[in-house]
Order: C-alpha cells, then sequence, then structure tokens
C-alpha cells in the first residue's frame, strides 16, 4: 500500500522530531511507572448484574452488612484459643482496630460465643472486622491494619478479599521485575544470535522497553478516569516486551535485506512498505482479540482488553514510527560489532528442506500434525472451571497463609454459607411471616443440599424452645419446693390445732391442705409466667416463635435481638444455607442451581447469592458472553486478513490453524494447572480446576498474538507469488526466507513469556505459560508443516479471487 511506503519517508524526513517526540513519552513513562500500581485495582468480578450480585446489593443496603470485611486469624502455637491468656492477648491485638474510624465492629469468640470462630483442634479462632468502606478503600487500609493487629503472643494472618487484591498488587510489581530480569538478557542472547551484531541486536530490545514504558505512561492517565484491573500491569508488560522486541526484529531484518540494495533514505520507506504493513496489520489482529474482552461486564475482563490494546496500539506506533526514525539515524551502523560473519538466516537449509518434504507428502503430513495436535488438545476434555482467590498466590503471602489455615483448621463451608433473601406479604415475624420462612426452609432442606440451615424462625425457634425448657424446669423447681411448703403449712396448723383442741377435727386436714395447695399454685402462677401460645418445651409453631419474640424476656435480650435483626429487614427475611460441599467446587455451584430451582411458598419470592452462587455467576456470565466473543474475533480477524491478501482461503485457513495452536495451550494449562504436573518446577499449589477466566483470557491474547507469524509468512509468500513464483515455489521460498527471523522471534515470544511462567500469581503463570506453549507449536508444528501442507493442496485457489500481480511493488499499491 502506498500509504505505508509515504509513511516511511515521512519517518525518515522527520526522524530526530520523531525521536524527541518519544523520549519524552518515555520519559513520562519511567517517570509514572512506579507510581502506576497505585492506580490500579483488585477484584473487578462483578458489575453484570446478576442474582448473587443483586443479593449482595440488598445485604449490604437493607440488612446493614458492611460493604468490606477482613478477617484476622490468630495461631496460638499451642495455646488454647478458649483460655483466659490467648483471649487477652487477642483482644490487645483487635484494641486499635476498634479504635480505627472505618471499623463499625469486630466479631469474635469472646463477644459472640459461636463456637465456630475457633478451630477444631481448639489452637486457632478468628476475627471478622467489618468497615464502613468500599472494597477499594478496606484494600488501601490492608498495611494499616496488619500494622496494628500485630500480638508479641500470638501470631496474625489479615486475610480476606481485600487484602487477597493488595497482595497481589504486591506479588504482580514483584512478578514483573522478576520476569524482566531473565527476559530481557534472553531476548539479547537471542537477538544476538538472529542478527550476528550487537547493535542490529540491541535495537528490538530498546523498542521494546520504549513500547513498555510508553504504555505505563497512557496506562496511568487512562486509570485515572477509567477503572483498570492490577492485572493490566502484568499482561502489559508481558505483551509490550514481546510483541514490540518482535515486531523490531522483523522490520530491522527487512532493513538489512533493504539496505544490501538501496540507501538510506529508500531502505526506510521500502522497509515500512513491506515489513511494517505486515506488522501493522498484525498489530491489528492482536488488537481485534484483546478488544473482544471488551464485551463482558466484568472490570477484570474489560480493563484487560482496553489495556492490551493500548499497549498493541503503541506497540505497532512505535514499530511504524520510533523504529524507522531511528534505523535512519543508525543507517549502515546498525550493522556495527559484528560477532560472526553473515551467512544468512539460520537454519535456511533445514527449513529448505522440511519445506520440500511437506510439498511431497502434503496429506500425510496433514495427517500426523493432526494427531499430535489431538493428543496435546486431550487433557482440556476433563477441563474444570472455577474462580479461585488467595489460591492464586504464593504461600509466602499473608492472606493466602490465612485463608489456608481458614480451609485447613474451620468449618470453611460454615464461613461462607450461601445466602436466601426471602421476599415475603407478611411482616417476617408475624406468625404468617414466620410460618412462610419455615416453609422455604423446609423445602430448602428436602433438596439434600443443605447441611445446616439458620433463619429468623429457627434463631426465634432455638430461643423459644430454650426458653420453655427454662420456664418448665423453673416450674418443676417451684412445684418441688411448694410441695415442701404446703407440707410444712400442714404440719404447723395441724400441729396448733392439737395444742388447742387437743385434737383434730374431722375434715379438718383435708380442709387445711386444700387451702395450702392453692395458695401456693397462686404464688407458683405469680413466680413462674404461663408459656405463650403455640410454645412447648418439645415443639414450638410459627405462631410461637411470633408470640416468643413478643415477650419482654425476648425483647430484652440484646443477643437475641441482634440474631433476629440480622436476619430480618422490612419484608425481607435472611435464611443463610451452609452445604455439603467446597464452596469453591463444581458440587457447591450446583447445589445453587438446586436450591434456586426450590418452588417458594405461595406469596414468597427469593434470591440466592453468597459465595458459591457468587462464583457460578461470574461463569455462567462470562461463558454466555463468550460465543459472541469468538465469534466477533474470529469474524472480524478473517475480514481483515481478507482485505490483507485479496484471498477467501487464506484468511480461512489462518484462522482454522490458530484455533488448532489453542488446542495446545488449553490441553497444556489443564495438564499443569488442574492435573498438578510440573507443580514443584513453577512453584505452585495444583488448584483442581482452571481459572474461569483463563480459557477466554487466553484466546483473546493467543489467537491475535499467534497470528502474526501467520501474517508475516504469508506476505512473504504473497510477495513470491506476486512476483511470478508458482504456489508452490512462493511456499518454499516464503518460508526459508522468513524462517530464522520467525523462529527468533518465536523464541523471544517464548523467552519472555515463559519468563513470566516462573512468576508467582498462578493466573499469571497460566498466560506465560499458555502462550509461550501457543507460539512454540505455532511456530514449529503449525508453520513448518501444516501451513505449508494446507498451501500445497489448495494450489492457486490459495489466492482466489484476488490471484496474482504481474510485479511486486513496495511503493506502489500492492
Amino acid at each position: 500500500m502506498r500509504v505505508f511506503y509515504r509513511l516511511g519517508r515521512f519517518d525518515y524526513r522527520w526522524r530526530w522530531a520523531l525521536l524527541a517526540v518519544w523520549g519524552l513519552l518515555v520519559a513520562t513513562g519511567a517517570f509514572f511507572a512506579p507510581r502506576i500500581g497505585g492506580e490500579l485495582e483488585g477484584g473487578g468480578f462483578d458489575g453484570a448484574g446478576t442474582e448473587a450480585e443483586r443479593v449482595q446489593d440488598i445485604m449490604v443496603e437493607e440488612f446493614g452488612v458492611s460493604p468490606a470485611t477482613l478477617t484476622v486469624v490468630f495461631d496460638g502455637g499451642g495455646l488454647d484459643a478458649r483460655s483466659e491468656e490467648f483471649r487477652r492477648a487477642e483482644r490487645e491485638a483487635l484494641e486499635p482496630l476498634r479504635e480505627m474510624e472505618e471499623v463499625r465492629h469486630v466479631s469474635t469468640y469472646a463477644s459472640t460465643g459461636d463456637p465456630r470462630f475457633v478451630s477444631e483442634d481448639g489452637g486457632e479462632t478468628y476475627a471478622v472486622v467489618a468497615f464502613d468502606a468500599s472494597i477499594d478503600r478496606t484494600q488501601d487500609l490492608v498495611e494499616e491494619v496488619r500494622r496494628k493487629v500485630r500480638s508479641d503472643r500470638l501470631e496474625t494472618y489479615v486475610t480476606g478479599a481485600p487484602a487477597v487484591y493488595q497482595d497481589i498488587q504486591v506479588a504482580s510489581n514483584e512478578d514483573i521485575r522478576k520476569a524482566e530480569k531473565y527476559a530481557f538478557p534472553l531476548a539479547v542472547l537471542i537477538l544476538i544470535f538472529a542478527f550476528g551484531t550487537v547493535v542490529a541486536a540491541g535495537v528490538p530490545v530498546l523498542i521494546g522497553g520504549a513500547s513498555v514504558l510508553s504504555t505505563f505512561a497512557v496506562l496511568y492517565f487512562v486509570a485515572g478516569s477509567y477503572d483498570m484491573s492490577i492485572f493490566v500491569l502484568t499482561i502489559s508488560t508481558m505483551l509490550g516486551l514481546g510483541l514490540g522486541i518482535d515486531y523490531a526484529l522483523f522490520a530491522v531484518s527487512r532493513f538489512r535485506e533493504e539496505l544490501e540494495d538501496y540507501p538510506v533514505e529508500e531502505a526506510i520507506p521500502r522497509t515500512v512498505a513491506t515489513a511494517g504493513r505486515s506488522i501493522f496489520f498484525s498489530g491489528m489482529a492482536v488488537l481485534i482479540g484483546l478488544s473482544g474482552l471488551m464485551f463482558f461486564p466484568f472490570m477484570f475482563m474489560r480493563s484487560i482488553g482496553a489495556g492490551g490494546a493500548i499497549v498493541v496500539f503503541v506497540s505497532v506506533a512505535a514499530a511504524l514510527t520510533l523504529l524507522p526514525a531511528f534505523l535512519g539515524v543508525l543507517g549502515h551502523r546498525v550493522n556495527a560489532l559484528s560477532i560472526r560473519r553473515h551467512r544468512g538466516a539460520p537454519g535456511t537449509r533445514f527449513w529448505s528442506r522440511s519445506a520440500e518434504l511437506v510439498m511431497r507428502r502434503p496429506v500425510a503430513v496433514i495427517l500426523a500434525v493432526g494427531a499430535v495436535l489431538g493428543a496435546l488438545l486431550y487433557p482440556a476434555l476433563h477441563m474444570k472451571l472455577a474462580v479461585p482467590e488467595a489460591s492464586v498466590l504464593p504461600r509466602k503471602y499473608e492472606s493466602r497463609a490465612g485463608d489456608d489455615i481458614l480451609k485447613r483448621e474451620f468449618d470453611y463451608q460454615a464461613l461462607n454459607p450461601i445466602q436466601v433473601v426471602a421476599t415475603l406479604s407478611h411482616d417476617p415475624l408475624s406468625p404468617a411471616g414466620l410460618a412462610g420462612v419455615k416453609e422455604l426452609g423446609e423445602r430448602l432442606r428436602a433438596t439434600g443440599e443443605v447441611r445446616e440451615l439458620t433463619s429468623v424462625y429457627t434463631v426465634g425457634e432455638r430461643a423459644a424452645l430454650q426458653y420453655a425448657r427454662r420456664v418448665e424446669e423453673a416450674r418443676e423447681r417451684a412445684r418441688a419446693r411448694a410441695e415442701r411448703r404446703v407440707e410444712e403449712a400442714v404440719e404447723e396448723q395441724l400441729a396448733g390445732l392439737r395444742a388447742r383442741l387437743g385434737f383434730v377435727p374431722p375434715g379438718a386436714e383435708e380442709r387445711i391442705r386444700e387451702e395450702a395447695q392453692r395458695r401456693a399454685e397462686a404464688e407458683l402462677e405469680r413466680r413462674v409466667p404461663e408459656l405463650p401460645e403455640g410454645v412447648t418445651p418439645e415443639r414450638v409453631t410459627p405462631e410461637g416463635v411470633a408470640n416468643f419474640l413478643s415477650l419482654p424476656a425476648a425483647r430484652d435480650s440484646e443477643r437475641l435481638r441482634q440474631a433476629v435483626d440480622s436476619y430480618v429487614a422490612g419484608d425481607r427475611a435472611l435464611i443463610q444455607v451452609v452445604g455439603r460441599d467446597n464452596p469453591y467446587s463444581e458440587r457447591a455451584y450446583a447445589a445453587v442451581e438446586e436450591i434456586r430451582s426450590v418452588e417458594p411458598p405461595q406469596g414468597t419470592s427469593f434470591l440466592v447469592g453468597g459465595l458459591s452462587a457468587g462464583q457460578r455467576d461470574f461463569i455462567a456470565s462470562l461463558y454466555g458472553k463468550a460465543p459472541y466473543v469468538v465469534g466477533f474475533v474470529l469474524g472480524v480477524t478473517y475480514l481483515i486478513l481478507l482485505f490483507t491478501f485479496r484471498s477467501v482461503f487464506i484468511p480461512l485457513k489462518a484462522v482454522v490453524v490458530n484455533i488448532l495452536s489453542l488446542t495446545a495451550s488449553f490441553g497444556a494449562m489443564v495438564f499443569v494447572f488442574q492435573d498438578g504436573h510440573l507443580s514443584g518446577l513453577l512453584n505452585f499449589t495444583p488448584l483442581g480446576f482452571v481459572d474461569a477466566t483463563l480459557p477466554i483470557l487466553m484466546f483473546c491474547t493467543i489467537f491475535g498474538v499467534s497470528m502474526d507469524y501467520e501474517v508475516f509468512l504469508l506476505s512473504r509468500i504473497r510477495e513470491a507469488y506476486e512476483n511470478g513464483d508458482s504456489n508452490t515455489a512462493s511456499v518454499a521460498k516464503g518460508l526459508t526466507s522468513t524462517a530464522g527471523i520467525i523462529t527468533s522471534a518465536a523464541a523471544i515470544i517464548i523467552a519472555v513469556t515463559g519468563a513470566f511462567a516462573f512468576t508467582g500469581i498462578v493466573l499469571i503463570k497460566a498466560v506465560g505459560l499458555g502462550l509461550a506453549v501457543a507460539v512454540f507449536v505455532d511456530a514449529t508444528i503449525i508453520r513448518v508443516l501444516l501451513v505449508p501442507a494446507t498451501m500445497r493442496i489448495l494450489g492457486d485457489w490459495n489466492w482466489w479471487p484476488g490471484g496474482r500481480r504481474t510485479t511486486f511493488h513496495p511503493d506502489g499499491g500492492d
């Protein structure tokens, strides 16, 4: 296209001005890079308006539940959590938190009497710190809470969602530094091997670094007005380094070729017209893939899509402006500091022979590749999806360590109950309302998924039964005392009669006894209250619960009043359900569906929320939109490639083989992170499932990145074809001419993304490993075998309906 040739001429003419502009942008990025982490946020998994989200809103707005909580886990190192020494140390550690302005209340075993606050072995306990602040604001307070809650006697661990997000932010910064430490040296070594000169090798590294720093500058200002996930920082670094270096590698390689036949002022526009044009359309493919994430309503996904789009835009802009300007200044000095004699791209003879072999046996090659890809895909057939939290972090982080203790030592299901919010047609504390709550609870139990259930009815019923038994016990004691007093009174009066009369008149004893018993019964009724209607020591009816809650004994009990108030708000009643399975498991998600399928009593409706419901809804919402995302990415990519190559079949083949390369990364993801293989080498705890966001993140990221090599390879094949070579010769020429440079580019992507597989956060590990595997498969099996084989079978149909042109002109409209 002539526009790219003109852009190259512009780059050369204004090279110094362009370098100055980019220098300013890089300097700005270097200034803001250390500050960008503070602008990014954790979480971002809500916003779809799901049922679980509506329940959470109702809990906060109507039931007065705190918007955010932290859990402080205390380990006494062998000291009994119920002992006075332990409780005193716990009280002293928590006292500074109670004085914090943002803290609403602190719940402990001492304040609630709830045995679930103490571990099964009695050696640990925890406190729930509720905040009058959002999760984001609470996240900012995590380090302050950790400083204040430390104890000389107890080990303390601050965990909970805000603490996890804070630790992820710290871990992300550490991961970037760790990955860069290994990725840059490896990239430099690969580039030196590919180019044979230090200067040529250094240019892509400089461009990649400039792309990342410039991206940071843009992200800093975008994050100030648009919510961005903390994971954007790591993904941006990964893609910025990989794409920035790769694009520069292709351009520098082409520039050196053009320098052999043209002066610098002509080599620059010809490089932009050829390699630059390929970079532009490759960037479009990556941009399309990442923009698919914008379809999702979750900030986490949208921000990665937006951040990734910024990275790609900056990387392509750098490759089309900064790099040509820099090469225009360097000129022939790009070949300076040679470390080996230039003998063409490494491995050219190997790629040439492999191309000839594939051309002779295309069908056999396709079948063999299909078998290999099928084997790589096989582990993905038993993929399980879930949404982890603290488990994505290494064990060294406090929030992960505290969460592990809660899972290991406490009833984790009870800590994360399913929340059922019922809307009633009667006052929840009226007999009819309580009957509705009771009936709904019985229907929930009938599902078989409920281990324990708590509601205003069960709280009132339990309290009424306890009250009835206390009254009955008091009545029995009072009756025994009354009987003794009756006997004493009878004996006293009989003795008086004998003293006065010398005898007891007939019938006097019966009359005296009847009177004494009458007075005793009246005293008993006065001292021991009657049980309200519907309440007995053995059974309580909904009417009985309502009658009991109206008694002074119930109204005057602050603990009972608080318990009842926590389960009632207006015409709504809360039912807390403890399931039988780990709240992160697929069985727990199935339990949520079973509970939601319950038919409510007449005049009653209900919503289901809580941890398991929230995760189930997140996954359902995520994969409900996934088909639209896949359709958008595939469709628009096809159209872009159709426009690029003016062929119907080339884009179709490119999309299909790209999907095949994804199968390898999905299989590797399950094999490693779900099944736990290589967990020792990569230093993580196997999850037993795959993070639900990973398949979509990897599709949107990998699809575009792996398309890069397809575009560069096809561009050279098309160039040869339009210069008059046959289809078979064009494929062989394109493969051999790009083999070394694409191999080097793939090696760089593998080095950069593979370095992130050794970082701390499991999600980043998985994306890094998935990209590395996909690129490796694409640059070897797909590009070396499958692409040439399919193009050999299609023949000239590859280029239908565009056909060939007689001569290829980089500066002429191709």
